[in-house]
C-alpha cells in the first residue's frame, strides 16, 4: 500500500510542476515568440537578411559576441530566438555557444538563467570561505566562456559539414538490398 502511495504522488507532483510550468514559463514562452516575431514583421524581412548576412559572414561575431548579447538581453527561453537571424548554416554553431556561455554569465547576471543560479552560488560560497576576491573569478569564467565558445561553435561546425557531406555521399545504389545488410547465415535461411 505504501507503494501505490508514492507512486501516485510521484504523479502529484509531476502534475503540479506541470502547472506550475504552464502557469509561469510557458506563457512567457509564447509572449516572448510573439513579441520577437512581431518585432521581426516590423523591421521587414530585407532588414533581417541583412543582418543575418552580417552575422553570418563573421562567425567569432556569431559565436563570440551574439550569445552574450542575446543572453543579457532576452534571458532565457528568449536568447534561443536570437538564432532566427544566423544563416542555417551558422545556427548550430550558435547554439552550442549559446549553452556555453549561459552558466558563467549567470555569475553576474543572474537574469541569464535564474534556475541555474545555484551552481554559481555554490561554487562563489567556496571561494568566499577561501577569501579570494568573487568578482574576479566570475570575469575569468565569462570570458573563458567566451573563447570556449568560439571554440565549441567551430568545432560544431566542422562536425557538421563532415556529417553532411558524408550522408549526402553515402546514398545507397540501386545494386544495394536488403540481402547486402544482411548477415550470410541471415541470408542463407
Amino acid at each position: 500500500m505504501e507503494y501505490i502511495q508514492i507512486f501516485i504522488g510521484f504523479f502529484g507532483k509531476a502534475g503540479e510542476t506541470f502547472m506550475s510550468m504552464a502557469g509561469g514559463i510557458i506563457p512567457m514562452l509564447i509572449a516572448l515568440l510573439i513579441v520577437v516575431n512581431t518585432c521581426f514583421r516590423f523591421i521587414g524581412q530585407k532588414r533581417m537578411d541583412k543582418v543575418a548576412t552580417l552575422l553570418g559572414k563573421n562567425r567569432i561575431l556569431a559565436y563570440g559576441i551574439l550569445p552574450p548579447i542575446a543572453w543579457l538581453l532576452m534571458s532565457f527561453p528568449g536568447a534561443l530566438t536570437i538564432g532566427k537571424l544566423l544563416p542555417e548554416k551558422n545556427k548550430l554553431g550558435y547554439q552550442d555557444a549559446l549553452v556555453t556561455t549561459a552558466h558563467p554569465l549567470t555569475s553576474l547576471f543572474p537574469h541569464v538563467l535564474p534556475s541555474e543560479l545555484f551552481i554559481w552560488l555554490g561554487v562563489s560560497a567556496g571561494i568566499t570561505q577561501l577569501d579570494l576576491p568573487v568578482q574576479d573569478l566570475a570575469i575569468r569564467f565569462i570570458a573563458a566562456a567566451i573563447c570556449i565558445g568560439i571554440v565549441r561553435g567551430f568545432m560544431t561546425d566542422a562536425i557538421h559539414a563532415v556529417l553532411k557531406r558524408r550522408a549526402q555521399s553515402s546514398t545507397p545504389d540501386e545494386s544495394e538490398s536488403l540481402d547486402s545488410t544482411l548477415s550470410p547465415e541471415e541470408t542463407k535461411s
